[in-house]
């Protein structure tokens, strides 16, 4: 009897030690030369925060938390729940990383920011300023060979619009859907406002083979200048809309 008991003690102590691990000792399995730095956390290792993650030096993610689901330990799989926000107006998300006998998974994370942001990772050639707020909802996405093995996801740009030297473009809305296919990228794009109209078919193949095929149109509330550079960009179809067509390698 007091064997059982001494057993039963032994195993609610080890279970409280490994439920309050610190958050902080994640620290210590960051490689040094990985570009990642991680701001010191707190809570635990199950249930923590930490108020930045930086990459590069040039990437970061502000009030990050976050919480494993034990209940994914029923389908042999570890569930970590995950939420960040860098500011009010800022990039802002949440969505679950999934590890289990298959591999990695990412479910359900949806990813909010100004489409002004995203210039901050771009170096373009001339100055353009770009408006609106973009959301990315990816349903689910697994790594695969050479990209991915399953990927669903769209992207909507609300309010959007186009500001540079040559004009201003309100392009109202767009929506991309994005897929996996043989491992491989696809991306279908819609876009109509009262100035322009287009429509694009992207692909990302094998050997970073990449591909692009739409149509743009203007109409007469675009903005003269812009209509006319169309012109440049490709021929025009029985409609009057300008063929695009991009191809190349990464």
């Amino acid at each position: 009897m007091k064997i059982k008991l001494i057993l039963l003690f032994v195993f609610f102590y080890l279970g409280s030690l490994i439920t309050t691990i610190p958050a902080s000792l994640i620290t210590y399995f960051v490689p040094k030369n990985s570009g990642v730095e991680m701001s010191t956390p707190s809570g635990t290792l199950w249930n923590g925060k930490t108020t930045q993650i930086t990459y590069d030096k040039k990437y970061n993610l502000q009030q990050v938390s976050w919480k494993v689901d034990w209940s994914a330990l029923l389908s042999l799989q570890v569930k970590l729940d995950l939420k960040f926000a860098n500011a009010s107006e800022a990039l802002s998300g949440n969505g679950s990383f999934l590890y289990g006998l298959n591999g990695p998974l990412l479910e359900n994370v949806f990813i909010d920011l100004p489409a002004a942001q995203l210039l901050t990772y771009a170096n373009l050639p001339l100055p353009v300023e770009v408006n609106g707020d973009i959301s990315l909802v990816l349903k689910k996405a697994s790594q695969g060979a050479p990209y991915c093995a399953q990927l669903d996801a769209f992207i909507v740009w609300d309010n959007a619009s186009i500001n540079s030297q040559m004009g201003n473009v309100d392009l109202a809305s767009a929506n991309i859907d994005v897929s996996c296919e043989n491992g491989e990228i696809f991306a279908v794009s819609q876009q109509q406002s009262e100035q322009i109209e287009t429509s694009f078919n992207a692909s990302l193949r094998k050997a970073g083979a990449y591909q692009l095929k739409g149509l743009m149109k203007g109409t007469d509330k675009l903005d003269p200048s812009i209509n006319q550079s169309l012109s440049w960009i490709g021929k025009k179809d029985n409609t009057g809309a300008t063929m695009v067509s991009i191809d190349g390698y990464l």
